[in-house]
């Protein structure tokens, strides 16, 4: 039996010292550009928020209501002193309503989840219409997993993860590898 996985490093880790320095990286530019166009005024709900910047700068101009479900109690009180006006929600994965949004964005959340299913499917039942997805450890040949600095970080294969796209009815409209070895997907509704 694997032990769970320790999320401590996420509660404890102060969030000023990585809140504001993500907003250059070419993934999130490139995703939050695609999150903003899919949203047209409509719900976009933020899986893992990041930076915040994504609310203050882009968000808040792009989506009618933008919830952000942050599972660090940490970060999500960084969050919500910043951003009072967002509805922020400390929650997990597990949480999340089908169909509870138009857009979900995800970004590097995936990786730490101690499995594929039932997370990933989870995640893009919540979508109505598009889930935007950045991998920081993209799907490869194989799945594996590695404690890195005290955290969990899951590869998982390719074909699960495209098997999981296809199962909730979803296909990959768009996808885009970064020099960071970042990958990011563009997922809609069949």
């Amino acid at each position: 039996m694997t032990a769970s996985p320790d999320f401590t490093y996420w509660n404890s880790v102060d969030p000023s010292s990585f809140l504001d320095h993500d907003w250059q990286n070419p993934s999130r530019q490139w995703a939050t550009e695609r999150a903003v166009k899919a949203a047209k005024k409509g719900t976009l709900l933020e899986v893992g928020p990041g930076p915040g910047k994504d609310y203050a700068n882009v968000f808040s101009k792009a989506a009618a209501k933008y919830i952000g479900v942050e599972g660090s109690t940490t970060l999500y009180d960084a969050l919500q002193s910043r951003f009072p006006e967002a509805a922020w929600q400390n929650a997990t994965i597990a949480d999340l309503a089908p169909l509870s949004a138009d857009v979900v964005y995800a970004r590097h959340v995936l990786e730490h989840q101690p499995a594929l299913e039932p997370a990933f499917g989870q995640l893009l039942a919540a979508a109505r219409k598009t889930a935007v997805i950045t991998w920081y450890r993209p799907p490869g040949p194989q799945a594996f997993f590695e404690i890195w600095e005290g955290v969990h970080c899951q590869t998982y294969a390719r074909v699960a993860a495209l098997a999981s796209v296809g199962k909730a009815g979803f296909r990959i409209a768009a996808s885009e590898k970064f020099e960071s070895g970042d990958e990011a997907w563009i997922l809609e509704r069949k």
